[in-house]
């Protein structure tokens, strides 16, 4: 693979910056993503009790008595909240007493942060595609689901999503990070909280995946301009799923999945000597970051090769190596 250098700056967090206040921290919108290789999501609903706008305020470091007088709940109304953010594994407590973010918050400040020096990292790591290209359209030829699909269509779920992203972090989190998602009530996933101001397209435009469970299926969407979850495939769609109906949704079969996979072991080795080659720089990144105090680094690196990989996809968009649709979204079925 071609090497480029490049010069990366850790950016530390400033001591002195104003404290802001509750209303100014909450006035922006948030959305809540998560990552799981079983579809595991929180046991709890965020949406309810304040408990999204809590884990925020935490990462603020908002005491918990401002938090209280704020939404104006109860002390038992309150510790209930917090008893179900501490039992779902979502915020934990500190030697001094105090809880924070177990999960990542992700704010428009740190966000750019991360962003700042991970698009240097993914234009670099887009290399890899590049150079495995004919590989991975050789492994692509052997799936069933792409055979009426010319692989230019397919680009954007093939390299954006197969190789980097989905059927790659088990390698990632197994192999580079050498640990499962942690457990999170009665499911294993990585969370997080993220400021969204770009209105239209996923928070800091992360290209990522929503699922949504549909009978014998999984319906997913991948893109950074993607619909809610709940919109990603109706029933209609669903019952056109016909040898007849024509219909160009890939629907990959468990047999397909597994081709996935060995799709995405083509750049395996080549992603983990990448990222072990980063190591040091990911621990200092993460140790000069506020999440070192919070999250823990295997968390905090999940969302950072979040920020990689959107680079690395953008960077093959504007190279022509993925043909993007209008919807800047690649629809799919699993089947379960």
């Amino acid at each position: 693979m071609k090497k480029i250098s490049i010069l990366l700056v850790l950016i530390l967090i400033s001591a002195c910056s104003d404290k802001k206040e509750i209303p100014e921290i909450l006035e922006s919108k948030f959305e809540t993503l998560v990552i799981s290789d079983d579809f595991s999501s929180p046991a709890i609903k965020l949406e309810e009790n304040h408990l999204r706008e809590i884990l925020i305020l935490l990462h603020n470091d908002i005491p918990d008595e401002g938090i209280r007088e704020y939404f104006r709940m109860s002390e038992a109304a309150y510790k209930s909240a917090i008893n179900d953010l501490y039992g779902e594994g979502l915020i934990k407590r500190m030697g001094s007493g105090k809880f924070v973010p177990a999960c990542m918050v992700i704010d428009s400040e740190n966000g750019e942060r991360m962003k700042k020096t991970a698009d240097s990292l993914g234009r670099e790591m887009s290399l890899i595609v590049i150079d495995r290209l004919e590989k991975i359209k050789e492994a692509y030829g052997r799936i069933p689901a792409f055979k009426n699909i010319p692989f230019g269509n397919a680009s954007l779920f093939i390299l954006g999503n197969a190789v980097y992203n989905y059927w790659q972090m088990p390698s990632i989190t197994g192999q580079f990070l050498k640990a499962n998602p942690p457990r999170r009530g009665a499911g294993r996933y990585y969370m997080a909280v993220l400021e969204n101001k770009e209105g239209g397209s996923e928070p800091f435009g992360l290209f990522f995946n929503k699922f949504l469970p549909e009978d014998n299926y999984m319906a997913g969407v991948y893109g950074n301009n993607i619909p809610r979850a709940d919109s990603i495939l109706n029933s209609t769609a669903l019952s056109a799923l016909s040898p007849k109906s024509g219909i160009s949704i890939p629907v990959f079969t468990q047999a397909d999945q597994k081709k996935l996979s060995e799709l995405a072991s083509v750049v395996t080795p080549d992603i983990l000597a990448y990222l072990e080659k980063n190591r040091t720089l990911f621990v200092k990144l993460y140790l000069n970051s506020v999440y070192k105090d919070q999250t823990s680094f295997r968390e905090w690196f999940v969302w950072y090769y979040q920020f990689m990989i959107t680079r690395s996809n953008k960077t093959l968009i504007e190279k022509g190596y993925i043909k993007t649709p209008a919807s800047m979204g690649a629809s799919f079925l699993l089947s379960r």
